[in-house]
């Protein structure tokens, strides 16, 4: 499993991510899409069942590369017997 929190931002020797926001948004979807490279299948956890832009693009890349995509909203409906 790979999640968020499971890798920390690369250790650079002298680079402060956080100091350096040029491109910040940017350079954390490129760790986002290794992950998904990375991945066996992405597990959405979408609450409600919102899913935002940069996940919808998340999504789609992984569709892209045959990923399987699973999500939390209707894993927890089937699970409740509403599909």
């Amino acid at each position: 499993m790979i999640s968020l929190g499971m890798f920390g931002l690369p250790d650079l020797p002298d680079y402060a991510w956080a100091a350096d926001s040029s491109d910040l948004k940017g350079r954390l979807g490129a760790v986002h899409f290794q992950k998904i490279r990375m991945a066996d299948e992405v597990y959405i956890v979408d609450p409600g069942g919102y899913v935002g832009a940069s996940t919808r693009r998340e999504i789609a890349y992984a569709e892209s590369l045959g990923k399987p995509v699973r999500y939390l909203s209707r894993e927890r409906s089937a699970q409740a017997g509403d599909e």
